[in-house]
């Protein structure tokens, strides 16, 4: 019986032997109508995307009176929370750009390659404002890396594909033609500039992925940033997401720049006046400043920054952000009818010179209160606080309400004490654009928003 089973056995493990070897002439038989260029890129390239899961521990929450009284006196469990996205190598030794948005609560994250390995990954640096992050895979290489393009040359039309982990599908491929570049998109109170857009199918989950050419080279990084998309997706053009990426793997973060100049949009009847359709009006400049070393003038209206054209104020900031301190960047002005070019280098933005901006934007002046100090204001503390000591008339921080002698309790949820605690938490701030500010005023708390610009 035995003997039989040996015998059986073996029959079919040539039988299975023999449809093997007819695989490679099975393989060979697939016509070049078949294996595209676009089939031809994903080959390529998919060795060098990874899956992204990140980790995020929810402490858990102590039970109420209320839930004490009914019975509920435990506390509940601690949580854990997934957020899945994509990323692609571009350095051997496992350095992945993605999204920002896909790692921003991850305190524990995995990357998974496309051959099935997993490793423990870390942030090397991130770009809130720009939605972008670098990690480094916690493992010796080296590792495959995606071919890089460019996207300075794209065409609308041209044929895109995305891969990604759409809803947790590994390695997805969709496809899809550039139907249109330089794209705004606004979301969740916020506009992002400069996106490519295309028809391939982006959606959660592909978030970080690579944005394919024809040739197989990532031109872009998919992000699912607008939620309400139908049947269109996003993604930042690689040549800025890499001068980005090379800046947080060298320092951490973006290093900001004061380039000593404010702006605004151009009302329709201004613009008519100026001859332009669209710019940043320069309303101030300040003293020994970049700007005003470059030649900038209040009244001229910049209406180019490199090689991108400029609608708005908000446009133009997004644009200089991203020029690292010490290069240059050509200005293209407006000024009493004629165009001209200047050129405007930025100088590194102090923590000091920072709390000026602020203040000038806002209005408020805040002072560093002692414990004595606060005592007689009528605040108990034995720590200093952080007040305001005045809200300019007419000002922004006027308009909603803050007055002189309001606690400044927190900063974009960091909580500040001293002048020295704010000035960093503004740098954190000032990386979304946005400061949200957690006043105190007798026993009431509340939040105010302003934009930094």
């Amino acid at each position: 019986m035995v003997r039989h089973a040996l015998t059986a056995a073996a029959v079919l493990c040539a039988a299975h032997a023999t449809a093997h070897a007819d695989a490679p002439a099975a393989s060979a038989a697939i016509s070049a109508a078949r294996r595209t260029p676009l089939v031809a890129s994903v080959e390529r390239t998919r060795v060098a995307v990874v899956n992204i899961s990140a980790q995020e521990i929810v402490k858990a929450r102590a039970a109420g009176p209320y839930e004490l009284f009914m019975g509920g006196g435990r506390r509940n469990h601690d949580e854990v929370r997934t957020s899945l996205g994509t990323g692609f190598l571009f350095d051997t030794t496992g350095l992945v750009l993605t999204n920002y948005h896909v790692v921003a609560q991850g305190s524990r994250i995995q990357v998974t390659l496309d051959d099935g390995s997993d490793y423990v990954a870390k942030v090397v640096g991130s770009d809130p404002g720009g939605d972008l992050a670098v990690l480094k895979i916690q493992a010796d290489g080296p590792f495959p890396i995606a071919p890089l393009g460019t996207s300075s040359d794209l065409m609308l039309g041209e044929p895109t594909i995305a891969i990604g982990n759409p809803f947790g599908l590994n390695q997805s491929v969709s496809v899809g033609v550039i139907s249109s570049l330089h794209r705004t998109v606004s979301e969740g109170g916020r506009s992002y500039y400069d996106f490519i857009q295309t028809d391939a199918s982006i959606n959660p989950g592909n978030s970080g992925g690579p944005l394919l050419n024809a040739d197989g080279n990532v031109i872009g990084v998919c992000s699912a940033i607008y939620a309400n998309a139908q049947g269109i997706g996003f993604a930042i053009p690689i040549d800025r997401a890499l001068r980005v990426a090379r800046e947080l793997v060298k320092s951490g973060e973006l290093a900001q720049a004061f380039w000593g100049f404010d702006a605004e949009g151009l009302d329709p009847e201004a613009a008519t006046a100026l001859g332009a359709k669209a710019g940043a009006l320069v309303t101030d400049v300040e003293d020994g400043s970049p700007a005003a070393k470059a030649g900038l003038r209040r009244g001229d209206t910049i209406v180019r920054a490199g090689d991108a054209n400029i609608r708005d104020a908000d446009e133009l900031r997004f644009h200089l952000r991203d020029v690292p301190v010490g290069t240059a960047v050509r200005l293209t002005l407006l000024r009493q009818g004629r165009r001209i070019e200047v050129p405007l280098s930025a100088q590194p933005m102090t923590s000091e010179r920072a709390q000026q901006l602020f203040e000038k934007r806002t209005g408020l002046t805040l002072i560093e209160l002692s414990p004595a100090a606060a005592k007689e204001a009528g605040y108990k503390s034995d720590t200093p606080l952080l007040a305001i000591g005045r809200a300019e008339r007419g000002s922004a921080a006027n308009k909603v309400g803050l007055r002189r002698g309001d606690l400044v309790r927190a900063l974009n949820s960091a909580e500040v004490e001293t002048v020295r605690q704010f000035r960093k938490a503004l740098g954190q701030a000032r990386k979304s654009g946005r400061a949200v500010l957690l006043v105190q005023r007798g026993y009431a708390l509340q939040e105010f928003t302003f934009e930094l610009g």
